[in-house]
């Protein structure tokens, strides 16, 4: 299609704005860099992440945004306080915005150098007045009294800078999701950081929560956690003790085996129990971990907290276990083939506990 001359003028305009406007940033970076020639160095960058857009930023090129600055401090889980002093950093507002901003149901991952990561709500970044008045700025900070990485070594910091420069415990209780919040203010401080990441769809509000058990380790589960999780989803149902099929649709879910990963591992000798108000089925190792022939039988095991599209608690059986098989039926055969025969019912819509509350490793209890 011919182009008209207003549009190939309007082409032009739009260019050449575009090089006047490349050209200022890079004239006033330069004159930034010649007026403080000891600006911290860039040896170390950070990337931030979006989809497929990416940024590595040194810390010339930090130091040259407007800082935030303050005096801040945070409590450790024994209530005592640490690290006061003054911090000067850049929004993480700002730097997520570098590579295109993020929505209400986003979240974003700041990973640490040795592994360590947070997550944080589009409400820490863009924070009402209630947030705002308990967390203050969220900032990365590249300055800590003065001094500067490598010689501060905990830097680049997440830091968060209150009107009254403590942030408490309770400041953090009130502005971290639950399933991110783990009884201190200081663990949403994550030193030496490396990557920061838009992680896309994945915020889900709310404070339902299943717990996963082993001996005295106890985790509560939230749904963000699952849709932060690697999801497998697919078409399947059961069969009752009447032979009919029940349960038809679509689950989405994260595999059983991976949600007990995130507070231990099991062996061939232990037992999974999987316990709802009124109800309760126990799992073996190879229910988990099946081996092929398994597998054909159940497929893949899941958690369920999506079915047909309507997510827990709008659907009233969830989150429910639920299997995923290859040919999207999981029969009354198909379970008797699969379960130690003391813990079948001649059912295998038995096996598929809705409304989970606990997911429990029962050590060294195999086989029954």
């Amino acid at each position: 299609m011919s182009q008209t001359p207003s549009s190939m003028k309007l082409g032009l305009v739009m260019v050449f704005t575009a090089i006047i406007i490349a050209v200022g940033v890079l004239a006033s970076f330069t004159l930034f860099v010649s007026q403080h020639p000891n600006s911290p160095s860039g040896e170390v960058d950070i990337r931030v992440i979006n989809r497929d857009v990416s940024v590595n930023l040194n810390f010339t090129f930090l130091s040259s945004i407007p800082p935030n600055q303050g005096d801040s401090s945070y409590q450790n889980r024994f209530n005592n306080w640490r690290e006061t002093g003054t911090y000067v950093g850049v929004s993480l507002t700002t730097i997520v915005e570098l590579v295109g901003g993020m929505d209400p149901n986003d979240v974003i991952r700041v990973n640490a150098s040795d592994g360590y990561y947070q997550y944080y709500a589009y409400y820490n970044l863009y924070p009402n007045s209630s947030v705002a008045n308990l967390q203050g700025g969220l900032v990365l900070a590249y300055s800590y009294n003065g001094t500067t990485p490598k010689t501060w070594g905990d830097g680049p910091r997440i830091a968060f800078l209150p009107n009254d420069g403590a942030y408490s415990n309770d400041d953090a209780n009130a502005t971290t999701h639950p399933a991110w919040f783990f009884g201190s203010a200081g663990a949403r401080w994550v030193r030496n950081v490396a990557t920061i990441e838009v992680l896309h769809d994945v915020y889900i509000s709310g404070s339902f929560h299943f717990t996963v058990i082993d001996d005295d380790i106890q985790r509560d589960v939230y749904l963000v956690d699952l849709a932060l999780m690697h999801n497998l989803a697919g078409f399947t149902s059961y069969q009752n003790k009447m032979g009919n099929w029940r349960g038809n649709g679509t689950y989405q879910g994260v595999p059983l085996p991976a949600i007990i990963e995130l507070v231990t591992t099991i062996d061939n000798d232990d037992i999974v129990n999987v316990t709802a108000l009124d109800w309760a089925q126990a799992f073996a190792y190879y229910n988990l971990y099946p081996n092929e022939t398994v597998y054909n039988y159940q497929g893949d095991l899941i958690l369920a907290y999506v079915f047909n599209g309507t997510m827990v608690t709008a659907w009233t059986d969830g989150p429910m276990l639920a299997f995923l098989t290859p040919d999207g039926t999981y029969s009354n055969d198909d379970a008797s083939q699969t379960t130690e025969p003391t813990w079948f019912f001649g059912s295998a819509g038995a096996r598929w506990v809705r409304n989970v509350m606990t997911i429990e490793i029962i050590r060294d209890s195999f086989p029954p």
